[in-house]
């Protein structure tokens, strides 16, 4: 269902971009508690100054008009990569993790855009991740493949987020030349008492590795969540347990303490 809020904020940013924020939230090794890269997020500033915690919902962006979502989503690729390479001028190996949408890979000269992006501002795609939303419709998966493959030859990761969440999960995994795959919190929150959550998730992280992929758990905020990941080998971790979404700078300050 439609949120009339949600959209008549998104709309309202649109028109004020200003409005618009990245926030960065670490993602940990789970074992070591390195840190492995960032997520990049999408946040809001309210008339009063204030920044809205949640983000402007992938679910309000995805019933919106789709040439205000392929507005956002450019607008957040290139913000983050200017940011990312800022901070890899000190931290090479701290990864940018960024959200791709089906338009962007359908209708953007994706290619043609990340190899401007790498020009002028110096990053290193290899230090890139693109997460494709699970959820997400495509309209076209052979014309998806292979775009994903090109995106793959330049050295950019790509992602499965909301892994498990839609219809079309195994197939995806069995098309796409993905690196790893997002656990969502939709199955994190409810460890480790929940036990078909347990089932799912530890057959998901085992599935992902036998096929050689590695796997991020989102929206970790548990100590007891973070043992039970660790003991099934999860292999990176995301959430409040370890940090908060914050601006560039604090993240920045948050790698030099690390």
């Amino acid at each position: 269902m439609t949120d009339p809020t949600g959209q008549r904020a998104l709309a309202r940013a649109m028109e004020d971009t200003e409005q618009l924020l990245l926030y960065y939230q670490p993602i940990h090794c789970a074992t070591s508690g390195d840190i492995y890269g960032a997520e990049a997020l999408l946040r809001q500033r309210r008339q009063n100054g204030e920044v809205r915690e949640a983000s402007i919902i992938p679910e309000t962006a995805e019933e919106s008009d789709g040439d205000e979502l392929f507005r956002l989503d450019s607008m957040l690729i290139n913000r983050a990569y200017v940011d990312a390479a800022r901070w890899q001028e000190q931290f090479p190996e701290v990864r940018l993790n960024v959200n791709l949408s089906p338009r962007e890979l359908q209708e953007g000269n994706v290619i043609e855009r990340l190899t401007t992006l790498v020009a002028s501002c110096g990053i290193d795609h290899r230090k890139v991740n693109l997460e494709i939303t699970e959820t997400s419709h495509i309209d076209d998966p052979e014309e998806t493949m292979d775009v994903l493959r090109a995106i793959k030859e330049i050295g950019v990761g790509l992602w499965l987020d909301d892994f498990g969440m839609g219809f079309s999960s195994l197939s995806h995994l069995q098309h796409f030349p993905l690196d790893g795959i997002k656990l969502p919190g939709g199955f994190i929150r409810r460890l480790p008492e929940d036990e078909r959550c347990r089932a799912i998730s530890r057959a998901l992280i085992q599935l992902a590795h036998d096929l050689g992929l590695r796997v991020i758990a989102e929206e970790v905020e548990k100590q007891d969540q973070l043992e039970f990941l660790e003991e099934h080998r999860c292999d990176y971790i995301q959430g409040f347990l370890f940090s908060k979404p914050m601006p560039l700078e604090p993240f920045q300050r948050t790698l030099e303490r690390s």
